[in-house]
């Protein structure tokens, strides 16, 4: 193999099949990417083979040993994607959670977090081009003139790092071409949707190239009010890329990539579900409004209560640099250099009642700069062996204020002291060192032997309290609770930190250190017994670091950390080609043993009550299926299904087990949140010529996902009912399209409906403070798209 074809000219996955108009719903794997090639097409009007750069190495697509998902960057806008959070429309297996203050929580296969912490790290982490984005709410603008995204199920630990326990979703953007080109997409929807975005990319000297994209997005209010006449939900996202790639000879290659994105739409609010107050008795505060009497929110997706005083519109906005290199060090080893600076901030606002009483807002404000550098080697021995070594350094810093203003509850007092707002500040700095290495060994033609590790070390320090927010409402409260706590008396400043220690003395700050470390592993052993056919087993173990709580502590122990959790995963699965690939057919069985898992619970928090926390689960387990399949019935019809079994139990309970209502609870043999045990995505794709130059087609996208739950449950007879309205019912969506086009895709007209049937559904479900809430999905949306492409 020359050293221009490995490093430079590596064909990467291009979802795209023969006689296709888009590309369709279905399994296929790659690890990340850094140059794109054409998809091939197959001459015998079956569906196209696959390339694809896994674990960071050309190969077909059915010679990879590990379960992934993808999509082109055409497939994700026809089926309405633009943003992470919707991927569930594609990915089996794939859910979303929002937490109760907005961010992003996504999982694969049950595996995620959901914590309230903006610098709580993800099981599921999101790369750009191999450029890690460390925090899910970095990824909003991800989706922007892309090649192509995988998601990669199951751990990906070894060349990923750690926080990929769930899996990893890798985005690999549309690359500079040595050709001018250029393009523009235009669409027009219900409630004022308007959404452009363009591109222009081709060379500006014999050895540079660019490519400029660009995105705005703009959508009217489509929530309504449904006991005021008021709406909310407009939407103003604006999203840039720039990539220049520089290839001064044949020998060396530099790709740089600046990108940034802000978003001042408004919040979507949640919808009462029923007044669940903390407290009640004589020692409850008495709440100033008729909250118990307000109505329910409706079955009715648009349907929301806020208080209409506030502004909503949250201030967000993240920016990028990145600069990759790649040193062919030798015909057979090439040196490539991955360094890179984030930095997003936040403003995030909510009314977390879901009335219109001004009862409570919160605002959750950040920052983080981020900075990573990786340097590793890869290369050949011969035609046996493929190897790869390398070290990474990442360093974090999240600042967080989470403001309650108002916060008027049940619970919101201590004796006759009531308090109606505070913060919480929660600052962390985040270190992280690792070394990694693969390699693979072919011990004959059809069975080759993989193994791959990763050493990291993690330093992660923490300073925060609870605080008055200068009113002193709180001090004098808290003040009060030290002095019968200590029996002497105690004051503290307005502003300052209400946090006490455990014998109930004023803290100044609560500080804090966790230090850990892991090695993260994975065995493979794949059989080709021919060309079509690959039978793989794996065994791997990987990490989740631990992290420190964003929650109202009147103690410093409720700061304490929850410790990184692994898992230990066992996968065996086959990837098929049959009928002259006009059949594809993928399956894994996996089986994945947790400890310490981390999971959405409660914790009681005096004097505030029962509010959501994460919890450590000791002993937990994961297993499950999943079937893909997709066939090419005739050179206009493309079918494809698939399905994923999910079946998760905890199997031991943490420390003091608290349910959502504030009663002592057994986790043991509950599925975990936000998990549902079946999902499943049908996709068809008709496409017809109707003249010489221009073609018709026509499909629909429908996904299902069974029940599930928002928190683990207590369990106990007494509030059985209250804990049956955190149950998020199944549900099924059907998306539909259909349009005409040029026989060269230059230019493309499309009408289409998402969730045409108006379904209501929910995705989310909480308990916090005296509010029990739910969010919606969107109700039916229709519009028209427009593509044209220039130079082409």
């Amino acid at each position: 193999m020359s050293m221009s074809s490995r490093s430079f000219k590596r064909p990467c996955l291009v979802v795209l099949f023969a006689a296709s108009s888009i590309g369709q719903s279905m399994p296929c794997a790659a690890q990340t990417a850094s140059t794109v090639a054409p998809a091939t097409t197959a001459n015998d009007g079956g569906l196209a083979e696959i390339i694809v750069t896994a674990e960071k190495r050309t190969e077909r697509l059915q010679d990879v040993a590990m379960s992934v998902t993808a999509a082109t960057g055409q497939q994700l806008q026809t089926l309405g994607i633009t943003n992470t959070s919707q991927l569930d429309k594609l990915v089996p297996g794939f859910s979303v959670d929002q937490t109760v203050y907005g961010t992003p929580v996504y999982l694969i296969r049950g595996i995620g977090f959901n914590d309230t912490s903006l610098g709580v790290s993800p099981a599921v982490t999101i790369y750009m081009d191999q450029i890690p984005l460390p925090f899910s709410p970095m990824s909003r603008g991800a989706i922007l003139d892309l090649e192509r995204v995988e998601v990669l199920k199951g751990p990906q630990g070894t060349l990923f790092g750690e926080n990929s326990t769930g899996g990893a979703i890798n985005y690999v953007t549309a690359k500079p071409t040595d050709t001018f080109q250029a393009g523009v997409d235009l669409t027009y929807g219900r409630f004022n949707e308007m959404d452009a975005e363009a591109f222009v990319s081709g060379p500006i000297t014999s050895t540079v190239s660019a490519r400029f994209a660009v995105r705005n997005e703009y959508q009217g209010d489509w929530q309504k009010g449904y006991t005021v006449d008021e709406t909310n939900g407009q939407k103003q996202f604006h999203n840039a890329r720039l990539l220049i790639d520089w290839k001064p000879s044949d020998i060396a290659k530099f790709e740089f990539m600046a990108s940034g994105w802000t978003d001042h739409s408004e919040t979507q609010q949640p919808q009462d579900i029923a007044y669940t107050p903390l407290a009640s008795g004589p020692g409850a505060r008495v709440v100033p409004y008729p909250v118990a009497s307000f109505p329910a929110a409706p079955m009715d997706p648009r349907a929301a209560a806020w208080n209409p005083a506030d502004n909503l519109s949250q201030d967000s906005s993240f920016y990028q640099f990145a600069l990759r290199a790649d040193i062919n060090v030798t015909d057979t080893t090439t040196l490539t250099s991955l360094t890179s600076y984030e930095y997003y901030k936040q403003n995030i606002p909510l009314d977390l009642s879901g009335t219109t009483y001004p009862l409570a807002r919160t605002a959750d404000r950040g920052a983080i700069p981020s900075f990573s550098q990786e340097l590793r080697l890869d290369g050949v021995f011969g035609d046996r062996v493929k190897w790869m070594v390398g070290g990474n350094y990442e360093h974090d810093r999240v600042d967080e204020t989470l403001g309650f203003n108002p916060l008027i509850t049940s619970g919101t007092n201590v004796g006759p002291f009531n308090f109606d707002s505070f913060l919480i500040d929660n600052d962390q700095t985040i270190k992280s060192k690792s070394g990694f290495g693969s390699l693979d060994f072919a011990i004959t033609e059809s069975l080759t032997a993989q193994s791959s590790a990763r050493y990291t070390a993690q330093d992660r320090s923490f300073s925060g309290c609870t605080r008055d927010d200068g009113n002193g409402e709180l001090a004098g409260a808290i003040g009060f609770l030290s002095t019968l706590l200590t029996g002497t008396p105690q004051t503290i400043p307005p502003g300052g930190c209400v946090t006490l220690t455990s014998t109930g003395q004023p803290l100044s700050i609560v500080t804090g250190q966790l230090n850990q470390n892991n090695v993260s592993w994975r065995e493979s052993l794949n059989w080709k017994p021919d060309h079509d056919t690959l039978l793989y087993a794996n065994v791997s173990k990987g990490y989740k670091s631990g992290s420190f709580p964003t929650e109202p502590s009147s103690l410093s122990i409720q700061f304490n950390p929850v410790p990184q959790e692994s898992v230990l995963a066992y996968e065996v699965g086959f990837k098929l080609d049959r009928l002259s690939r006009m059949l594809e057919l993928n399956g894994a069985a996996f089986y994945y043993d947790y400890t310490d898992k981390q999971l959405l619970g409660y914790l009681v928090v005096p004097p505030f009550g029962s509010l959501p926390s994460l919890v450590s689960i000791p002993k937990s387990k994961v297993e499950g299926a999943e079937l893909s399949a997709t066939l090419h019935l005739t050179p206009a019809l493309t079918l494809s299904a698939s399905g994923t079994y999910i079946e998760t139990r905890v199997g031991e309970n943490p420390p003091n087990p608290t349910g959502p209502y504030g009663n002592a609870a057994n986790f043991v043999g509950q599925s975990f949140p936000y998990t549902p045990r079946w999902q499943g995505v049908l996709d068809s794709q008709y496409r017809v010529p109707i003249s010489n130059s221009l073609y018709s087609f026509f499909g629909a996208n429908l996904s299902a996902r069974s029940a599930t739950n928002g928190a683990l449950l207590s369990g106990v007879t007494a509030v059985a009912a209250e804990e049956s309205l955190l149950r998020i019912p199944s549900f099924t969506l059907l998306d539909l399209r259909a349009g005409i086009e040029s026989d060269q895709g230059r230019w493309r007209v499309e009408i289409w409906g998402r969730n045409v049937t108006n379904r209501f559904y929910v995705t989310g479900a909480t308990r916090n403070s005296d509010f029990t809430t739910r969010f919606t999905g969107m109700p039916a949306t229709f519009g028209i798209s427009l593509r044209y492409r220039f130079g082409q």
